[in-house]
């Protein structure tokens, strides 16, 4: 009889472009033991089918995936969020560079300008979606950072100057996750790498993962 595998504590990363999430996913995975880091869902493989359809979102060369059909955009990326959560890596900690929380935040953002309505609502819609096919991640991480900082590290990535939409959005990314974290105060640990070095972060997220795995809060 084959033994299931024991499913893998689940570490999301959540924040606008350019706090510095990746790279503390990328510094934890070095402190967790058999520990995965999944890339966000931009950077997915091109041979694989996340990757396609992120390619056919971004065929228009919009940085946030927008195609002129935001409901189908907002199904598409939920169920690439769900999908990824069903593979079940092998692994005992997976990091994941974005999930549930950055689809709603930015499609919420998308579906409300059609009418200039508030996106706060339509994203917490978009979260009880995702609830129902896809359980909350064990542990979720709100990096923040300042404006500046932000600004700047995004554009490095890119290699180029940031568009007025693009700061924009940004802007809008960051304070909106802000609001949602702000409600739910036991759901999010949230580390503000602007009052935070990395390396204090990084304490304080690896200990985070050590009080989950350990025996007393594997069976809280």
């Amino acid at each position: 009889m084959t033994v299931p595998r024991p499913a893998p504590l689940w570490v999301t990363l959540e924040g606008a472009n350019g706090v510095g999430k990746t790279r503390l996913a990328a510094l934890l995975r070095e402190q967790v033991e058999r520990a995965l880091v999944l890339d966000e869902l931009p950077d997915a493989a091109p041979e694989r089918l996340p990757g396609k359809v992120i390619a056919a979102l971004a065929e228009g060369g919009d940085p946030f995936l927008r195609t002129g059909h935001p409901l189908t955009e907002t199904l598409a990326l939920l169920g690439l969020a769900v999908r990824r959560r069903e593979e079940s890596p092998a692994a005992a900690v997976v990091i994941e560079d974005r999930g549930c929380d950055s689809v709603a935040v930015y499609q919420a953002l998308t579906l409300a300008e059609r009418d200039g309505s508030d996106p706060y609502p339509i994203a917490l819609r978009l979260l009880a979606m995702a609830d129902r096919w896809r359980p909350r991640s064990d542990l979720t991480v709100l990096v923040t950072n300042d404006e500046t900082t932000r600004r700047a590290q995004w554009a490095a990535r890119l290699g180029r100057p940031l568009t007025r939409d693009e700061h924009h959005r940004a802007v809008a990314v960051a304070q909106l996750h802000a609001r949602i974290a702000g409600e739910e105060p036991d759901r999010y640990l949230v580390l503000d790498l602007a009052e935070l070095t990395t390396a204090q972060a990084l304490s304080v997220l690896t200990s985070a993962v050590a009080a989950l795995t350990s025996p007393a809060g594997a069976s809280s």
